[in-house]
């Protein structure tokens, strides 16, 4: 009975563990997710039945079913091609998963239908040239499936900003394959701009003036005019019995009566500027520019001119008159005018960007202007009295001398606007500021007499001819003026940061005096040294002459040749 008992038992073991084991596997059979798959005909327990590959997951599926297996490196150091190779990872109810992994994909692509024994997968791949997605098929029988993908462009890119500037680059930038404007190395617009087989996104010139850097210096040559100062005529010549008197039939003007140094003026202006922020909206700047000293020289002799005189209008007997440099049988001798000039100034603005686009920039600037001019009007006569000469003046040498030297230093305020319009590389910049402000003059006159006899003996005199003793000395007065100025540059970008530029600059000066202006012509003839007389005249009430602060307009106004540099 026993042995009945242990036999029934091995049987009903037996089959129990059986049972167990096929319930587990009828459990790996089952898919999670619902009833299996298949191609044709039922489950059944000797076969598993190969399920279709589900389709590649969209861009937002998760990606937790890949499992990497290794990575290889591009082949050359421009190609960015990525490799990855993948393997199915098994889902509970699904069969084997192969999945092409690229660079990652924006666009969405349709699952390929499936069709006998061959299962589809896609090969995504970017066309550089047409920028389009392609799709390829590959055969089911491969246990490994490698897939290639060039790096692809982002299907809409954020509009790229160059540094200081504040509107995308996409009007002035375009993509050129392998090549460089000016001959030199490829200008990316970053570090991190995409290559695409060698192709770089190439910066044509840039259209920040500034090229996006903190540091500008620039300096250029200055071919300007100025407005000649007036002057009065200051030496004649005549017949001897016109003895050069203004008026008289015979007398003829050497010199003076309209404007004189007028130029041409050599000089440069240079400017140095920093920008306080990396969009280049506020800066600051400092600028100086000078004209070098040009004269106007005048000189005649008695060898070629007989009869010098230097008119006058005498106030004692209320009618012209002259002073006489050479006259044949009393004097010979020689006049020399020299006329002197300068001009320069500095200044310091503030800038502010008030608006600015993808080729044009609007700045403001205020700060402060000086501005010196400095002229100088210097007469001599060398003259040697001959034996015939009546007294003081026989066998005499004589030197007069009239010197009118007039300085203006202007200080005030500015403020202005300053814009940038660009094309290419070419480019065009005008200005236009005005400054108010004070402007200091100075008038200094001076004016001797020498007098050296022919055992020599040495005579000084105080005055001249033009500067007597009621007209010399140190004068000063103050002025309101404006100082407007504009000016226009055609500029090329011939390197990243150097700008060539031509162009034209014209500035006016209010309120300013020259010493062509400041000379009184009414003479008090008992002022004027060893002036013989008979009778001697009166004097007469009065400063005659007197000093003058004749205030008049004063215009500088050339080209300009320069060229700025960033860093």
């Amino acid at each position: 009975m026993m042995k009945n008992g242990l036999y029934i038992g091995g049987v009903v073991l037996a089959l129990f563990v059986q049972g167990s084991d096929l319930l587990a596997q009828d459990g790996r059979w089952r898919a999670a997710d619902g009833p299996p798959r298949m191609d044709e005909g039922a489950v059944t327990l000797d076969r598993p039945v190969a399920l279709k590959a589900p389709a590649v997951p969209a861009a937002t599926d998760s990606p937790s079913d890949l499992v990497p297996v290794r990575y290889e490196a591009p082949a050359a150091p421009e190609d960015r091609s990525v490799v990855l190779h993948a393997v199915a990872k098994p889902s509970r109810g699904s069969g084997p998963e192969i999945i092409a992994v690229s660079s990652p994909i924006v666009t969405p692509v349709t699952p390929p239908s499936s069709g006998g024994e061959e299962e589809e997968e896609s090969l995504f791949a970017v066309d550089r040239s047409l920028r389009t997605i392609s799709s390829t098929r590959r055969p089911a029988s491969s246990p490994l499936l490698q897939a290639s993908a060039r790096t692809a462009a982002p299907a809409a890119p954020a509009p790229q900003m160059l540094p200081g500037w504040d509107a995308p680059v996409d009007s002035s930038y375009s993509l050129s394959p392998k090549k460089s404007w000016s001959g030199s190395q490829p200008i990316a617009l970053g570090g991190d701009d995409p290559i695409l087989d060698g192709e770089e996104i190439l910066a044509r010139p840039a259209i920040n003036p500034l090229m996006g850097r903190r540091f500008y210096v620039g300096g250029e040559y200055l071919l300007w005019w100025l407005q000649g100062q007036q002057v009065p005529v200051l030496a004649t010549t005549s017949n001897p019995s016109d003895f050069g008197i203004l008026g008289a039939p015979s007398t003829q003007v050497l010199f003076g009566g309209n404007g004189i140094n007028t130029g041409p003026f050599s000089g440069g202006r240079f400017w140095a500027g920093y920008w306080l922020d990396c969009n280049a909206t506020k800066g600051v700047e400092i600028v100086g520019f000078f004209l070098g000293q040009r004269s106007a020289n005048f000189s005649v002799n008695s060898i070629n001119t007989p009869l010098i005189g230097r008119p006058f209008f005498d106030v004692n007997s209320g009618q012209e008159f002259s002073q006489l440099t050479a006259l044949p049988g009393v004097t010979a001798g020689a006049l020399t005018i020299n006329a002197p000039t300068n001009l320069w100034g500095l200044g310091a603005n503030y800038v502010c960007a008030l608006c600015c686009g993808c080729n044009y920039r609007i700045a403001a600037l205020a700060g402060f202007r000086n501005i010196n001019l400095d002229e100088g009007l210097n007469i001599q006569e060398d003259i040697q009295g001959l034996p015939t000469a009546p007294q003081p003046f026989t066998n005499q040498t004589i030197t007069v001398m009239d010197s009118f030297r007039t300085q203006n230093h202007f200080y005030g305020g500015n403020v202005g606007v300053r814009a940038w319009w660009y094309r290419g590389r070419w480019s065009v910049m005008g200005s236009a500021q005005v400054a108010l402000g004070d402007n200091a003059q100075i008038l200094d006159i001076n004016g001797s007499q020498r007098f050296v006899s022919p055992t020599g003996n040495v005579q000084n005199f105080t005055g001249g001819l033009l500067a007597l003793p009621s007209n010399i000395g140190h004068f000063s007065n103050n002025a309101f003026s404006v100082v407007p100025e504009v000016g226009i540059n055609l500029g090329y970008q011939i390197l990243p940061a150097v700008r060539a530029f031509v162009g034209y600059n014209f500035l006016y000066w209010s309120n300013v005096i020259r010493p062509g202006t400041s000379i009184d012509r009414n003479l008090d003839v008992t002022q004027i040294p060893n002036f013989p007389l008979n009778p001697a005249p009166q004097p007469v009430a009065g400063q005659h002459p007197a000093p003058e602060f004749h205030q008049v307009g004063f215009w500088a106004q050339g080209l300009t040749f320069g060229l700025q540099f960033t860093y």
